[in-house]
C-alpha cells in the first residue's frame, strides 16, 4: 500500500475514533485552543495543523493502548 493510502486509513480511524465522541464533546489543542468534535473532525478531513496534532495525539494513545502502557503490563497466570 502507498503512503498516501496509509495516511487515508490513518485519518478515516482518527476520524471514526473522533465521531464517537459526544456531539457536545469539546477538544483542546493547546495553545491552540479549544474545538467543537465536527470542528476537529473537518480540521483532520482537510490535514491541516490541527488534524495533524490530533492524529499525533490519537495514534499515541493507540500506541499507548498496543504496548500496555495505559493500563499496565498486568500479565496474569494460573
Amino acid at each position: 500500500m502507498s503512503e498516501n493510502g496509509n495516511n487515508n486509513e490513518i485519518k478515516n480511524l482518527v476520524m471514526t475514533r473522533l465521531e464517537t465522541l459526544p456531539s457536545d464533546a469539546v477538544v483542546s489543542l493547546g495553545s491552540s485552543g479549544e474545538f467543537t468534535k465536527d470542528q476537529i473532525i473537518e480540521s483532520v478531513r482537510r490535514g491541516d495543523e490541527n488534524g495533524k496534532k490530533m492524529i499525533e495525539i490519537e495514534m499515541t494513545f493507540l500506541q499507548g493502548l498496543k504496548d500496555g502502557i495505559l493500563y499496565g503490563a498486568t500479565s496474569f497466570s494460573n
